[in-house]
């Protein structure tokens, strides 16, 4: 079980990330669901491509014929690389590719880019370690991405050392000076 405090928008914009009563996050939408989405708001999803999320889908599950030992059906693996992109999106509060079209995110996906890290304030979550996971995550082949119990031991290895950024504060906005005080346990 990983325990972290979240950034404030880990629980208002996720549309596949459901937060129950108890405060833990559960995972939807592996393509079994259509979610009707607005297409200006990138941070909804659209289950455009058949079984999956765009945004969060791997190489091998966008484009089968490109990988021998693909049949199109989601893995472990693929499984490891839509979690890297969940851990993204939580810490950074944005979408994977945020904002390019779907379309756009398969050909980058496909020729090997990935979502870049955020900087400044808006990366305090990235240090190192949590950038080297996420690249392990959303490697290429299939075969060089770690198991999902490895990508939560490192996490929780990773964890340990984070030091809460502060709050950017929007001055539109009334303050919730508990609102950092809040703390998640994340169980996949």
């Amino acid at each position: 079980m990983l325990v972290c405090a979240l950034p404030p928008n880990a629980f208002s914009i996720k549309a596949n990330i459901l937060i129950n009563k108890d405060g833990l996050a559960r995972l939807a939408d592996f393509g079994l669901l259509t979610i009707v989405s607005d297409p200006t708001n990138y941070t909804t999803s659209g289950s455009t491509v058949a079984r999956g999320t765009v945004r969060w889908m791997s190489p091998e599950l966008l484009d089968p014929d490109q990988f021998e030992s693909s049949d199109g059906r989601p893995t472990k693996e693929s499984d490891c690389y839509a979690l890297g992109m969940v851990i993204y999106e939580v810490l950074s509060g944005k979408a994977p590719f945020t904002p390019l079209k779907e379309v756009i995110v398969m050909r980058k996906v496909l020729e090997g880019e990935r979502p870049s890290m955020p900087e400044g304030a808006e990366g305090a979550w990235f240090k190192d370690d949590l950038r080297g996971t996420l690249t392990l995550c959303w490697a290429t082949q299939p075969e060089s991405r770690p198991s999902i119990e490895a990508v939560l031991e490192r996490l929780e290895l990773v964890s340990g050392t984070w030091e809460q950024p502060s709050p950017q504060v929007n001055e539109d906005s009334e303050k919730d000076d508990n609102y950092w005080d809040l703390t998640t346990d994340i169980i996949l």
